[in-house]
């Protein structure tokens, strides 16, 4: 007995195909979006923190950050579409305001040190992980496989990452608001 499965569209013409994969290829513009923004804040932010342990677990998260990236593009080629430049340098623009706004909300509860861009991080891997989640799931009601695979493995690296920065945040938030100390 064969128990592999075969993806059947029915009734599915040429033209709504197409308008399927236009669609799939703006959401995979916000992926784009989304990961740029907490690549850019996270390879900024690991300069800006002087604990080693954390420095260290930053650096690692920056280079399987660029991967997730490259990843974010190889979704694009499965729908023989081009990722869009300018939600990449959307992306990176994004990633500053985050680092604007960390800044504000440190001066206004009274915070020093990078804990505020640590809790940007947080935040901004939720967002991507989040768009990342979504595009699983376009994976699999388009029938291909292969983007639900990518998108399932990076949810589950960016998983284990927010853990680590869910640490580092409540780890570090009492010495920034307590004590007004760097880190």
């Amino acid at each position: 007995m064969d128990n592999t499965t075969q993806t059947v569209l029915i009734e599915l013409d040429q033209e709504t195909r197409n308008k399927q994969l236009d669609r799939a290829k703006s959401w995979f513009d916000n992926v784009l979006l989304t990961q740029t923004s907490y690549r850019k804040l996270l390879e900024d932010t690991v300069d800006k923190i002087e604990e080693p342990h954390i420095k260290m677990y930053l650096a690692e998260m920056a280079g399987q950050e660029i991967k997730h990236e490259e990843r974010t593009r190889e979704l694009f080629s499965l729908i023989d579409r081009e990722p869009s430049d300018v939600r990449h340098l959307l992306g990176e623009v994004a990633g500053k305001a985050r680092q604007a706004l960390g800044d504000f909300i440190a001066v206004a509860g009274g915070t020093k040190g990078p804990w505020q861009d640590l809790h940007q991080l947080y935040l901004s891997n939720h967002n991507s992980m989040g768009a990342f989640a979504v595009a699983e799931q376009l994976g699999l009601a388009l029938g291909i496989p292969r983007i639900a695979e990518i998108a399932f493995m990076v949810v589950a690296e960016k998983s284990t990452s927010q853990l680590l920065l869910q640490e580092c945040v409540l780890e570090m938030c009492s010495m920034s608001i307590l004590y007004k100390e760097d880190f």
